[in-house]
């Protein structure tokens, strides 16, 4: 029986090629972005499942409660806690602290690089389960000025030697011995570190004053992780309750520090909530559930489509089942012979699915939030087992309807004129379901439309200062006398400045300020620049004058812009020269000069007031005037000085103007994804419509011919049939239009710089879709219209 179904099923799909080819096209496309969004959701799944004990780990957290931010529970805490717990509450069996500020350049055999991880307690092996390719000692982590390397930095210095037992030199940590090496890991976890240094460290060092008081710091909760492995008869419950009495103890109500504390488990951290500090890039939970949920909604209109284009066929195949079921035929055999068909539809569908995720994770994976994310989609035998399910699932619940409605059809009522069958008596479900589709299309279009406008004005905005003939420089440790004195010999350098940030991109250091110390502090941004800085950039000074070129730069003198002359509301921009005010609550300085508010971040987002200040020993950045229009040429020469410079190192560097595009990069791929779903949700609409039309064509065929025998127009018959698509498509956009202004208005509204939201984006979206809505119903509609009333009103 079976056999006989898959051969039926078979013989159908190449019977009816053109239904079955629409119908391959659609559900492969759609299983195919549902493939791609299996893929991150497992991957985004797959963190620390390494982790023997993992159903007992746990990460403690904090919560400011004085924050006045968006964001105020941190992924990190305070360093004593960990001891706090593991001497005080039995229920814990092991603790692991990470300080999260081990940062620096190491040396061995002249060999440089820079190498970032954590300071991290001995029992780190112990409650982990990160392997040790190689190491000096049972627990490598527990004598003083011990380093742990993952394989890839422990082979940068060593190569293919033992590095067991090796030095490296840090100029801030000193000499660190090689204990142990890390080899490169195929399972993911959030911890990301390429060094581990023993906690045991951190008391040398702060008594020589190299890092500020850590092991016993209660308020300092920024840079610290703590982890909890549970007793086995332990409850989460136990350690939270826990917290909440060592918070209430080591914090007063009215003291300058509020911090509370609560646990997570460590399944539940990616994905997870969004908090600050976090160690690493992950998607935030609400971001995987929202694109598990599109992944059904995609499936689930996929498979409406097949419904659709079904029941247009099941009119033409009526005869066949009525045959089927006046020689004995029951309802099930009907049901499972449909069913099989539409599986099978399904599976082919899956193949040329497959096909297409090959072609799309490459470009997928290319775009640079993957990347930020480090999202690996890589299948293995359980990926391609949900793959089966996921098509397998479209296939029944897309055949399940046709199957239970042709099952019920009258032999009777087939013989006597198939075409008065009508299966769906209330299609209006359906007429819903397109009206929602196109709603969506809508949305889709008007958004990407304002994404692109977004990004070609974020491109192309007045920033305020010359970006195209800039070129930056990270000092990356080298003094930036010595980099002046080379680069600035070159003919094609008009001037050669410092900065502690690069502008337009949203870094910068915040500090506080003030004009009295009783007065209430304000948050402003803080960038320390050379005194050539303003002229090498093209800022223009609009009141009182530029930085002296003293040998010797004096810290107490500060530029400031517009925005910081509005907050202290001086009577007028050269009122502001000469006053004195405070940086940081307590250190003065005068203002000598005042900017314009050019766009030092993002445009997103918003300017706050600004503070140039003059201060060597935070350059970071060389910031170079280019008066050459040989790019090529003045790079290689850039390349060479620089290998004279730190012949270590490769010269970190590039052209204002890239560096913005390639911050803004993210939002290109934002809309580089709308576009694709605006195309994908486009393609299943159309779909969608031309199931519909078909089927509402193939009811209506005895009206249109004899609506043409006596005299209609092929024009006037097709506005007939078509008039109620139309319909469907004008209450679409009236739904749409409102929708999209209102969800693309709170978007826009995060971002301080941004394009205006006018009727004409909101037209030209629905101008699309009309398009192809109308296309799509024409398609069928005229080829009704044009048909010979003679073949139509033919019977038998």
């Amino acid at each position: 029986m079976i056999k006989s179904y898959f051969l039926t099923a078979i013989r159908n799909i190449l019977k009816y090629r053109n239904f079955s080819i629409i119908n391959v096209f659609g559900l492969s496309i759609s299983l195919a972005v549902c493939m791609l969004i299996i893929l991150v959701v497992q991957d985004q799944l797959s963190y620390d499942n390494f982790h023997k004990n993992r159903d007992r780990i746990y990460r403690i957290q904090s919560k400011d409660n004085l924050s006045k931010i968006a964001i105020s529970k941190y992924a990190t805490t305070t360093w004593p806690l960990a001891k706090e717990l593991k001497d005080n509450y039995p229920f814990v069996e092991d603790v692991v602290a990470l300080y999260n500020n081990f940062k620096g350049e190491g040396i061995c055999d002249e060999k440089r690089f820079q190498v970032s991880g954590f300071f991290a307690t001995s029992s780190f092996f112990n409650l982990f389960n990160f392997k040790l390719k190689s190491n000096l000692a049972s627990n490598p982590l527990d004598e003083p000025n011990s380093i742990v390397l993952t394989e890839e930095v422990a082979n940068k210095f060593f190569g293919n030697n033992d590095p067991v037992g090796k030095m490296i030199i840090f100029e801030r940590y000193g000499n660190l011995k090689v204990t142990g090496i890390i080899p490169k890991m195929e399972q993911k976890s959030h911890i990301q570190f390429e060094a581990l240094v023993s906690a045991a460290t951190l008391p040398v060092m702060e008594k020589e004053n190299k890092i500020g008081d850590i092991t016993d710091n209660w308020e300092e909760f920024g840079s610290s992780f703590v982890y909890i492995l549970l007793n086995e008869n332990a409850r989460q419950s136990d350690l939270d309750s826990a917290l909440v009495n060592i918070g209430k103890l080591k914090y007063p109500e009215n003291g300058k520090v509020n911090i509370s504390f609560y646990s997570t488990p460590i399944s539940k951290i990616v994905p997870g909530p969004l908090l600050a500090n976090e160690n690493g890039m992950f998607l935030p939970k609400a971001f995987v559930i929202f694109f598990a949920g599109l992944a059904i909604v995609i499936m689930l209109s996929a498979a409406f489509n097949y419904t659709s284009l079904s029941i247009a066929r099941s009119l033409m195949r009526a005869k066949e089942y009525g045959i089927r079921k006046s020689f004995g035929a029951s309802r099930g055999q009907l049901v499972s012979q449909i069913l099989t068909e539409a599986v099978l539809l399904a599976l082919i569908s899956l193949f040329f699915a497959f096909i297409i995720l090959q072609l799309l994770v490459p470009a997928f994976c290319g775009m640079r939030f993957m990347t930020m994310l480090k999202i690996d989609p890589h299948q293995n035998l359980t990926t391609y087992l949900a793959y089966f399910i996921f098509a397998l699932t479209t296939g029944l619940l897309a055949g399940l309807i046709p199957a239970i409605y042709v099952s019920s059809i009258n032999p009777v009522k087939v013989f006597k004129a198939s075409s008065n069958i009508r299966i769906l008596k209330r299609v209006t479900f359906r007429k819903i379901l397109l009206v929602t589709q196109y709603t969506f299309s809508i949305i889709f279009i008007i958004s990407i439309i304002l994404l692109y406008r977004q990004m070609s004005f974020m491109l192309s905005s007045e920033l305020g200062f010359d970006r195209d003939i800039v070129y930056d420089i990270r000092l990356n440790g080298q003094q930036f006398s010595k980099v002046k004195d080379q680069f600035s010999q070159l003919p094609e350098v008009a001037s050669i400045s410092a900065g502690s940030h690069i502008p337009g991109i949203g870094n910068y250091w915040g500090t506080s300020i003030k004009i009295k110390p009783e007065d209430e502090s304000y948050d402003a941004a803080y960038f320390s620049v050379d005194p050539n800085y303003l002229s090498t950039m093209g800022i223009k000074i609009i009141a009182g004058e530029d930085f002296p070129k003293d040998p010797i730069p004096n810290t107490s003198l500060v530029v400031i812009n517009r925005k910081a002359v509005d907050y202290f509301k001086f009577r007028s921009l050269q009122d502001a020269v000469g006053q004195t005010i405070l940086i940081y609550d307590t250190v003065p300085v005068r203002v000598i000069g005042v900017v314009d508010n050019y766009k030092y971040v993002a445009l997103f987002l918003p300017l706050k007031p600004l503070i140039l200040r003059m201060n060597p020993e935070q350059y970071r950045i060389a910031v170079l005037r280019i008066n050459s229009p040989d790019r090529e040429a003045t790079l290689a020469k850039f390349k060479d000085i620089w290998t004279s410079i730190d012949p270590y190192h490769d010269l970190d560097g590039s052209f204002l103007e890239y560096e913005i595009k390639d911050y803004y990069g993210l939002f290109g791929d934002v809309l580089y994804t709308v576009g694709f779903a605006t195309i994908l949700a486009i393609v299943v609409a159309c779909l969608g419509l031309f199931g519909m039309a078909t089927y509402s064509i193939q009811t209506r065929l005895k009206e249109v011919g004899v609506r043409k025998v006596f005299g209609s127009q092929s024009q006037s018959v097709a506005l007939l049939i078509g008039r109620t698509f139309m319909i469907m498509l004008i209450i679409a956009a009236v739904i749409a239009a409102p929708l999209a202004y209102l969800l693309n208005s709170v978007w826009l509204k995060f971002l301080a710089f941004h394009v205006t939201f006018g009727a004409g984006t909101l037209f030209t979206g629905i101008i699309i879709v009309f398009i192809t809505g109308i296309l799509t119903v024409l398609s069928q509609t005229l080829k009704a219209a044009n048909s010979n009333p003679v073949d139509i009103l033919k019977y038998e």
